[in-house]
């Protein structure tokens, strides 16, 4: 995700060009003084310049985190300058293993949640019950789904798409799908793989009213400037019944405490907003969302990059060496989590929350 309206991450903007910015002492969601939290912060993975400090909301009952200052909106695109762009992520030849574990998910998603299509050869309930023996991975399986039950012909809109690989894969599931990105390159690469993608912000494109069964934003909501706007404009997009997924790094979590100014969800510059499941819930009931079903999650990727930041290690990720040692570390911590997220779910690595927008008329007051 490359939120960036008019630039690519192609390179060109200077990546040794100053970023503007504006003072935002004030939480965007309560409006109260945010406390200094972390200072002299550098961008250690794609090498955006600038030195960058984090507030924090003080209210317990949102505990928001975002950058002061933060860059201005005509400014961020220098963020980007030498981020990762999206290509589109081949298949390949599959072996022997990974079609048995293909057929073991399709099993498990015809059970959990409906999408028979996957099933050619009629997996069996037992197959799709042994997944519960693997619980990590259970939660990887849920989530590649977004948590979205099957709903053939259902209008599905993926904003921040990248290149499309996810879309593909929903398209094939059944949805009818469309996406949008801000960077030029994936929707391009997007495009060509015949997907429907748009580029720029969500609020400048215009969808008609209550046009969407779900709408999806996949690590995208801790990239725009106002978020509670963002989310807005999905709650009008989407139809009465119909299902908003928002996936994004937690504050609380246990990582975070462990590793502090090391945690690779902080992300600075580019993380602009990094939000607490009260601050999330917070967001979403204010942009019209009164049904909200929170998953948390455990992912290996934000325990393992945040190790090799603890080390020094910097871009690239994923590294060009194994780091057998951060991995058996992270794998170590992942299984920790597991017990431990059985009575703490606030301190998963991320957060999954599933909005539905209320069939119901109803002010954004809740009335």
């Amino acid at each position: 995700m490359n939120p960036l309206e008019g630039q690519s991450a192609s390179g060109v903007v200077p990546a040794d060009c100053a970023i503007g910015t504006e003072a935002r002492p004030r939480c965007c969601l309560c409006g109260a003084e945010g406390r200094p939290l972390y200072a002299g912060l550098r961008d250690r993975l794609f090498s955006a310049p600038g030195v960058w400090s984090l507030r924090q909301c003080p209210d317990g009952r949102c505990g928001l985190l975002w950058l002061d200052p933060m860059p201005r909106a005509e400014e961020i695109a220098r963020a980007y300058a030498r981020y990762y762009t999206h290509a589109a992520v081949g298949n390949g030849s599959a072996s022997a293993l990974k079609r048995a574990w293909r057929t073991w998910k399709a099993a498990y998603l015809t059970e959990r949640f409906g999408y028979n299509g996957e099933a050619k050869r009629g997996p069996t309930r037992a197959l799709a019950a042994l997944m519960y023996l693997l619980p990590l991975r259970r939660r990887d399986v849920e989530a590649s789904v977004r948590y979205l039950p099957a709903q053939p012909g259902g209008r599905l809109l993926d904003v921040g798409c990248g290149s499309g690989d996810w879309l593909v894969q929903m398209r094939a599931r059944g949805w009818q799908v469309e996406g949008l990105d801000f960077d030029p390159t994936a929707v391009e690469v997007a495009r060509k793989r015949g997907l429907p993608v748009r580029l720029g912000p969500l609020e400048q494109q215009g969808y008609e009213a209550e046009s969407f069964d779900a709408v999806t934003l996949h690590h995208v909501i801790e990239h725009v400037p106002d978020p509670v706007a963002t989310l807005r404009e999905c709650h009008r997009v989407l139809r009465r019944g119909g299902r908003l997924v928002v996936a994004t790094p937690n504050v609380r979590s246990l990582s975070h405490r462990v590793f502090g100014p090391d945690w690779r969800g902080l992300e600075p510059p580019r993380h602009l907003h990094l939000f607490t499941p009260e601050s999330l819930r917070r967001a979403l009931r204010d942009a019209g969302f009164h049904q909200l079903v929170m998953h948390p999650q455990i992912v290996f990727s934000v325990v393992f990059e945040s190790l090799l930041l603890r080390r020094g290690q910097t871009n690239p990720f994923p590294p060009t060496r194994p780091f057998r040692s951060a991995r058996a570390l992270a794998t170590l911590f992942n299984l920790a989590e597991l017990v431990l997220l059985r009575a703490r779910p606030e301190w998963a690595d991320c957060v999954t929350v599933v909005a539905e927008k209320t069939r119901e008329a109803r002010d954004r007051s809740g009335r």
